[in-house]
Order: C-alpha cells, then structure tokens, then sequence
C-alpha cells in the first residue's frame, strides 16, 4: 500500500513541484493550499507523514503543528518543516513546536526526497520492530512498538523524534550519550540538525515528563543520560 503524503503550502507552484516528484517515488500525495483545508481532508484520509509550508496566511505551519500535536489521533503524524526561512532559529522554533524536520527554501528535489525516506525509515525501523514489551522505570511507561508513554497511567505526547531519545536512554540507564551520539542514533546522518535542536529536543521531553523531568541528566560539556 502506498504511504500517503500531505503536502500543506500556498504556493501551488510548490505544491505541484512536491507532488510530481514524490509520486514518481511511488508515494501518494495530496496537497492543500492551506492549514484549514488540509485538517479537513484529515478527516477523510489519515497521512503518514505531512510537507508543512510554515508562512501560510490564516493557520500558519506553526500554529497547525501545535494543534496537530494535541490531537489525539494525529498527534504522532511525522512533520517535516518547509520554509523560506532558514536561520537556526527558525529551525529551533519548528522542533519546539514538534515538527521532525525542517528543509529550507529553495530546495533540491534530492534532498526532499532523501528527507522523506529518512522520516519513513526511522519510524518503519520502529513500527515493525516486532517486539511486544514495555521500558519501565517506577511509574514511566514506555511502549516502543505503538509509540507510548505513560507517566502513572496517563498517556504523555511526544513527537517522534522525543519519543526516539527518550527510547534511546530508557534502554541504557547510566550511559552518557553526547549530542553527536544522540543526532546520529536518533536523527539519521541525512536529516539537518545541530547541537542546539538537541536540547530543544531534550528540554521538551523534560516538559513532558513533569515530576520525572530530573531523571533525564545533564553531564555538563559532555551530553546527557538517563538516570540509574
């Protein structure tokens, strides 16, 4: 079965551009002009990953990430930023708002397209990882398989690459991970990241883990690691 596309943007020319060569990857793509319409089309056909434009009028890629994000049904739907806006500091933004990549305007067909195959391939990786289990740590579930968390029975939203890290130090407590350790193991060396949208990633996660926010450590000049 083909895995579906969102391409979100209001420029049709982009829109067309994404949509030909992505489907000539063998993907389906459908393409929206704008956040509103794209939730609507949500409603009849779930993607598996969404190209979100982030200078939108009306809902801007921002806005309708976060309240992607909070939705209980599309909130692990896989984001992949797409902007004119290139600075670090956007790209910052886009992951604190829980996008899972972030490519820069203009861009190459061949970097679309490696992107897109990477996103798929560290979530497939997991997905049809096979193994019915659960990470446990005092009241911290973690399930790899369906992309679960649970904090004293209650269900916790992380994006995929959170969900990534945090999997990655509940299977080795007391292991000190640096940043280059964690871009590589959880990020994939074809996907743009740097040192500082690691801890963007890292003070998200410690958000979200509310009272357990301090078993994720901080070995100053060095990386981080999870708590014995």
């Amino acid at each position: 079965m083909k895995k579906i596309i969102f391409a979100i943007d209001d420029e049709r020319d982009i829109r067309e551009i994404i949509k030909v060569n992505l489907e000539n990857e063998g993907y389906r793509v459908d393409t929206f002009p704008s956040g509103e319409t794209a939730f609507r089309g949500m409603a009849k056909q779930r993607p598996d990953l969404i190209i979100l434009d982030v200078m939108m009028p009306g809902m801007d890629g921002y806005e309708f990430c976060k309240k992607l994000r909070a939705h209980p049904e599309y909130g692990l739907i896989p984001v992949v930023f797409l902007s004119a806006k290139s600075e670090e500091l956007d790209k910052v933004l886009g992951l604190e708002f829980g996008g899972d990549d972030y490519i820069a305007k203009p861009f190459g067909i061949k970097e679309l397209k490696s992107r897109v195959k990477a996103v798929f391939r560290r979530t497939g990786e997991r997905s049809t990882a096979g193994e019915q289990q659960v990470i446990r740590y005092r009241g911290l579930e973690l399930y790899p398989e369906h992309y679960l968390v649970r904090i004293d029975g209650k269900d916790i939203d992380l994006t995929r690459t959170e969900f990534g890290i945090l999997e990655m130090f509940m299977r080795n407590p007391g292991k000190i991970f640096s940043r280059n350790n964690i871009i590589d193991s959880v990020k994939g060396q074809d996907v743009y990241v740097v040192d500082r949208t690691v801890d963007v990633h890292i003070m998200n996660i410690r958000k979200k883990l509310g009272d357990y926010k301090d078993i994720i450590r901080t070995f100053s000049g060095v990386g981080y690691g999870f708590k014995e």
